[in-house]
């Protein structure tokens, strides 16, 4: 008799149930028949064969006679003397390197028969009462929901930090091996050229898949009308989850942010900080060095990518939606001004507490002046030179510069232009609300600012006599005017 091949770690029965004879395992699924001979299985089917074949048998008693005996042969069969045991043969058989073989080729085979008998269940199970398939699914889920789950989450997180306080890094090194093994063996260079290769497929297949679904439009109606679930769904998870910590006394709730403030590493936070930043300014340089001098690359690179998008803009189509967007922004700050006018408590509150947010920004800026008005002179001097100096004076006066040669190019087109504007603006604005202003303005609070004007105004009069007194420039004839129109006012008043 020849002794079977000694396998370590397996009992001596699955042993020999490893022994393979390749006329045994031909058929269509020799891992399934495998799998179906261990003995988990085989008591699985034992348990269940008799009620199923009860359940199959005709009305009658000789049906269910004949039904009986057949579940009896059938568990009889299933047994096997070793089965008190209580060996564990269905985890031992993956060990198998010939079963893997065969469970590789009969897994397709295994994977189908599966979603047939579940599509069959549903099916099934679609034409039940719906009180039926309460109490089923009821008592599916009373089953599974043991806690076993929650017991081995538990355990194994136990496990792991048993194991990370004797070793943190532990599961970094034990990985690091088959890690390294995995990066070896992919050649990333093959899954760039797949993905590269894969655009047109994947534009093609989302084109197939709206055509097909925009034949049925009312199912695509179907499907957008998720949505409002959807947002519904959310709203009411954050709703409720606000709810439950609005039930949480101040100082508690205050406590829970604030210990959450303090359990963030700073220092990760200003690591990453610098490192953005660093990889901007590189990314600025390395742009500098690329290109020409003077003209960095990284400009030049995104004008022409945003000019083949701006060339194949349609500008009507883009207007009009910015005129939309911006059409639909007033509609809603209309609706809100509305609701907000059309509740006496809020619009009196945006009254008074609307300053409260001016004041907390001048208070802000209030601060920072604080600080430099508490630096010595020295240093503020030198930090605000440097500060306008920074300033391009130059582009600013470019700025100054092209804006009135815009100006005077429209006023030389157009002449009648700004004296059309004017007359709209002088027509259109309340000249008697205008005067009574300006007379409330400087008969009462005016005279508060009388002495700042008497010490802007002198000094700003005697400027304005030095600029229009004669001079020997291209302004004289200018001046002179000006000097005239003065000479009659003053004239005028001593006749």
């Amino acid at each position: 008799m020849t002794k079977p091949d000694s396998r370590p770690g397996l009992p001596v029965g699955a042993q020999r149930r490893f022994d393979h004879n390749p006329a045994a395992t031909e058929g269509k699924n020799p891992a399934l028949a495998e799998i179906l001979q261990t003995r988990e299985v085989r008591q699985a089917l034992r348990n269940i064969l008799p009620d199923l074949l009860n359940a199959l048998a005709a009305d009658g008693t000789f049906g269910k006679f004949i039904m009986k005996l057949a579940g009896n042969y059938l568990t009889r069969q299933l047994s096997r003397p070793r089965d008190i045991f209580k060996e564990k043969e269905l985890p031992n058989l993956f060990n198998n390197p010939q079963f893997i073989k065969n469970l590789g080729e009969s897994l397709p085979d295994i994977i189908n028969g599966l979603f047939d008998m579940i599509a069959a269940m549903a099916r099934t199970l679609a034409d039940m009462p719906a009180a039926e398939k309460k109490q089923i699914f009821g008592d599916i889920i009373a089953n599974i929901s043991t806690g076993h789950t929650g017991g081995i989450i538990t355990q194994a997180c136990r496990i792991i930090n048993d194991i990370h306080k004797e070793d943190p890094e532990f599961f970094a090194r034990a990985l690091e091996p088959g890690f390294k093994k995995w990066v070896e063996s992919v050649d990333f260079g093959e899954i760039r050229e797949m993905v590269d290769n894969s655009a047109q497929e994947g534009r093609a297949l989302i084109t197939m898949a709206n055509n097909v679904l925009w034949q049925y439009p009312s199912k695509v109606v179907l499907l957008l009308s998720l949505l409002p679930s959807l947002v519904n769904l959310l709203t009411d998870a954050i709703d409720i989850s606000a709810g439950k910590l609005n039930e949480l006394a101040p100082d508690m709730l205050t406590d829970v942010i604030l210990s959450f403030a303090r359990e963030i590493n700073s220092g990760s936070v200003a690591g990453v900080v610098n490192q953005l930043t660093e990889i901007i300014r590189k990314i600025h340089t390395g742009s500098a060095l690329l290109g020409e001098p003077g003209a960095p690359q990284l400009p030049k690179v995104l004008s022409n990518l945003m000019e083949a998008i701006i060339d194949r803009t349609d500008p009507i189509t883009l207007w009009k939606a910015k005129i939309a967007i911006a059409e639909t922004n007033a509609a809603i700050g209309q609706a809100v001004a509305a609701s907000v006018n059309s509740r006496p408590d809020h619009k009196h509150l945006s009254m008074i507490m609307g300053p409260e947010l001016t004041n907390i920004r001048l208070r802000s800026l209030n601060q920072r002046l604080c600080a430099w008005e508490s630096v010595d002179d020295a240093e503020m001097a030198e930090s605000f030179a440097q500060h306008l100096a920074a300033y391009d004076l130059q582009e600013l006066a470019e700025v100054a510069n092209n804006a009135l040669r815009i100006i005077n190019r429209l006023a030389d087109e157009q002449p009648a232009l700004f004296t059309e504007l004017a007359g709209q603006m002088a027509n259109a604005v309340d000249v008697d609300a205008l005067a009574e202003t300006a007379k409330r303005f400087f008969n009462g609070a005016g005279n508060e600012f009388k002495p700042a004007a008497r010490a802007v105004v002198p000094g700003l009069v005697t400027w304005i006599s030095d600029v229009i007194k004669p001079a020997d420039d291209e302004y004289e004839d200018d001046a002179a005017r000006a000097r005239l129109a003065l000479r009659s006012l003053f004239a005028a008043e001593e006749v």
